[in-house]
């Protein structure tokens, strides 16, 4: 594997692990979508709340079935690492369907209901991943890959997959995460 591959998977744990404690459990699945209601004042009681919180209860359950190895709750960077190879990088058996998270995170970032999510509620949703203002305007110019000054569903499922299995470092998914500004040599 690429080693640039290597780096963004283990920049994506780091990202998940909220706490810092070295594994992804749910409460940093829960923390991750808080950071993400807090962003964009959206009470967790609203439908659109519940319905990241249930997406994000679907994530972990996806998470801790693919990479929870000796089920134990938590899932450390070895276990993490293997499963994202086994479903990205190797094409394996497991099925990572986006689509659920990725349109309830875009749900939350449209803030004004206009059914696109543009730069400015574009940089919210990245400037909670820890990202810059700068970064979150090179990001968003990348990953509007058909320039339509929107972000849609599909093109950031491609992106995440991009981010898995592109090696380059100037493709759509190579802007996702912080990782993307923190090079490998």
């Amino acid at each position: 594997m690429k080693q640039v591959l290597q780096h963004r998977i283990d920049s994506t744990f780091a990202h998940y692990d909220v706490n810092r404690d070295g594994v992804i459990e749910l409460a940093d699945v829960y923390a991750l979508a808080n950071r993400l209601l807090r962003a964009f004042g959206e009470p967790a009681s609203s439908e659109r709340g519940r319905e990241l919180v249930e997406a994000y209860d679907r994530f972990w359950e996806m998470l801790a079935e693919h990479c929870d190895t000796d089920r134990d709750g938590r899932i450390g960077p070895d276990e993490y690492r293997g499963a994202m190879i086994e479903a990205f990088v190797e094409g394996g058996p497991i099925n990572v369907d986006l689509l659920e998270v990725v349109q309830s995170l875009l749900d939350i970032a449209d803030t004004n209901g206009d059914g696109r999510v543009d730069a400015d509620e574009f940089r919210v949703l990245l400037k909670a991943r820890g990202l810059t203002d700068e970064q979150c305007v090179t990001a968003f110019e990348h990953l509007d890959m058909d320039g339509d000054g929107a972000i849609s569903v599909e093109e950031y499922v491609a992106a995440v997959r991009d981010y898995y299995t592109n090696p380059a470092e100037n493709t759509p998914g190579s802007w996702l995460y912080p990782a993307a500004f923190t090079r490998v040599p």
